[in-house]
């Protein structure tokens, strides 16, 4: 771990991640210009062309974050090298979404077909899971002296802690990627979940203040070019980048099972994907106006301000829920899973008809 404070790390990570941001857009905002896309709500056309691609700040901070962190490892020990791991394997994410931005601008195409960009965030997310199973094996070794337990499915067999770890990585990049459809939305989520990181699972001497530090302080300072009206965007390199993050974060803790609720924002998402989907090709039916259930919110006549404004108060809710899980016990644990999901229940029963 760099010897500085969490804290630190995030106030010159923000600061150098503006000035990376602000040439970006100098430098490639014609180059990288993002039209409307044809899938999205059709008022989306006013916002004209925005340069995308951004996140390839966010990959360049992490690849540096991993290669300065590396003379402050102590050699041989795997839990000294969880953060550098949670760093390399979201700019790994990161590359790949750069590599799917530049081809959407540049040849005017879809960008890579799911076909070659699974595989690659396949092997990724089985190369972070193996790390953070060293790690893993001499935490339950010193945990042995003590008699306490590993939080579940980390002491699992290897066939469950990777089918599962691999669930919660591909979920979580995913969810990020169809949340990035709003001015804000996922730079406002993503950040929710980092502080709730810096609050619950980090102190100074973890491993993972490192990436946390470095995104927390990154997204801070893109926020100032992606709120509404966004100047930039971050495209899929972002998006992969701070899922592949997040995911690192909660996998390497092994709190797997909270991530649900402290990004439930991307999970209703991806759900609301998977749902009209589905419906569609079943039953010939759309269940939402439009999906991911931001654009469904959109056509039913909340603002985009307001959309994201909500959606934030979701996360919040899902972290402090996930912190109650896991600092006060079974029964506010449930308390607030239920409130959760009567908010969510409400939202769709109040917005279901299209205005637009």
């Amino acid at each position: 771990m760099i010897p500085l404070s969490p804290w630190l790390l995030a106030l010159a990570s923000g600061v150098l991640a503006f000035g990376m941001f602000a040439a970006y857009r100098a430098v490639m905002g014609r180059r990288m210009r993002q039209s409307f896309r044809e899938a999205g709500p059709e008022h989306h056309k006013l916002k004209g062309a925005v340069p995308t691609g951004a996140g390839i700040v966010f990959v360049v901070l992490l690849l540096l974050a991993g290669i300065i962190a590396f003379p402050y490892v102590e050699a041989g020990t795997p839990s000294g090298r969880l953060g550098m791991y949670v760093c390399l394997a979201a700019a790994l994410m990161g590359l790949l979404g750069w590599i799917d931005d530049r081809r959407k601008v540049v040849l005017g195409s879809e960008g890579l077909k799911a076909r070659y960009k699974f595989p690659v965030m396949i092997a990724v997310g089985l190369g972070l899971l193996y790390f953070i199973s060293t790690y893993f094996v001499e935490w339950q070794q010193a945990l042995a002296l003590t008699g306490d337990k590993l939080p579940w499915p980390v002491g699992a067999p290897w066939w469950l802690f990777y089918s599962i770890g691999l669930f919660v990585w591909l979920g979580a990049l995913n969810g990020a990627n169809f949340t990035d459809g709003l001015d804000g939305l996922l730079t406002g989520t993503t950040l929710v979940v980092l502080a709730g990181a810096f609050y619950a699972l980090l102190d100074g001497t973890d491993p993972e203040a490192l990436p946390a530090a470095v995104g927390f302080g990154a997204l801070v300072a893109f926020l100032y070019f992606n709120r509404k009206p966004a100047r930039l965007y971050m495209g899929d390199s972002g998006a992969l980048a701070v899922g592949a993050l997040v995911a690192g974060l909660f996998l390497a803790k092994g709190w797997w099972l909270f991530l649900g609720l402290a990004a439930v924002v991307w999970v209703i998402e991806v759900t609301s994907v998977m749902l009209q989907v589905g419906s569609y090709r079943t039953l010939h039916r759309r269940i939402f106006l439009m999906s991911p259930l931001h654009h469904h919110f959109e056509l039913a006549g909340l603002s985009e301000t307001v959309i994201v404004w909500l959606f934030i108060g979701l996360q919040v809710l899902g972290c402090a829920t996930a912190i109650a899980w896991l600092r006060l016990g079974l029964v506010w644990g449930l308390a607030g899973t239920a409130l959760l999901l009567i908010i969510i229940a409400l939202l769709l029963a109040c917005y279901r008809r299209r205005v637009r």
